[in-house]
């Protein structure tokens, strides 16, 4: 006889947690499988570029919009598989997981040192939603310090040591108080940004190791001239990240 208000007397108590337990971790395991898949979903073969729908054990996720503060809404995972890129680079040998080799203008590629995020074609922006990197000359508000040598006029010069362009500008980012491109005025009169993290301030001149004199001509341009989007500077890094490697042949030899 069961005393009064046991109401699991007879149960196997621990039977029942562990079976709780159990179907918690199976239903945390399929929630978390299919949250994976809304980045990556279809995938793209690395060698072919095909693109295929793998829904595995489980299905795939149903879709979730994502609202950006550019007005952009993401859908995640895609509604539609995308074409697949084109790259301008061929794997080295038929592979799988060869590495890719450029095609035509290594720096251009796309791949490797020079490779990059599609991002949105849109600026960054600030707290009330300006640009947040702009030309020194449209922020009356900011100057150069006077103890810090400023490289506006100065003499720009490739990884060759030959003269490239002067600079005409710096662009700053607002929001960091601090210089993110250089703006330098090409002997053709075209302007490019040249990221100040490969840009060394001697005094005889600003030194760009990344890339030659000649290679300054193909810096990816912006829409802008006075405002800068995350895709414009995802190429822009990824031009002289590429130069790193790819411009000049001894680059990519081995250093012994």
């Amino acid at each position: 006889m069961t005393g009064f208000g046991a109401i699991t007397a007879g149960w196997d108590v621990a039977s029942l947690l562990f079976t709780i337990f159990i179907l918690f971790f199976i239903g945390l395991v399929v929630h978390l499988t299919l949250e994976s898949k809304r980045e990556g979903f279809p995938l793209e073969s690395e060698r072919f570029g095909q693109i295929t729908n793998e829904d595995g054990l489980i299905m795939m996720p149903k879709a979730k919009v994502f609202h950006t503060e550019s007005g952009i809404d993401y859908q995640a995972p895609l509604a539609k598989a995308p074409a697949p890129e084109v790259l301008n680079a061929e794997p080295a040998h038929y592979m799988s997981g060869a590495p890719l080799v450029p095609i035509g203008n290594p720096l251009l590629a796309g791949v490797g040192p020079g490779s990059y995020a599609n991002r949105a074609d849109v600026p960054d922006v600030g707290l009330h939603g300006e640009p947040r990197i702009v030309p020194l000359s449209k922020l009356p508000s900011f100057k150069i310090h006077a103890k810090d040598q400023s490289p506006i006029g100065m003499t720009v010069f490739g990884a060759d040591h030959q003269a490239a362009g002067t600079v005409s500008d710096v662009w700053v980012d607002h929001m960091e108080s601090m210089i993110r491109y250089l703006e330098v005025r090409l002997p053709q009169g075209d302007h490019v940004l040249v990221p100040q993290n490969f840009a060394l301030n001697k005094p005889d001149g600003v030194k760009v190791h990344a890339i030659l004199a000649a290679h300054f001509t193909l810096v990816p341009k912006t829409k802008s001239n006075e405002q800068i989007t995350l895709l414009e500077e995802e190429k822009i890094m990824a031009y002289f990240g590429a130069g790193l490697l790819y411009a000049t042949p001894e680059r990519q030899e081995p250093l012994i």
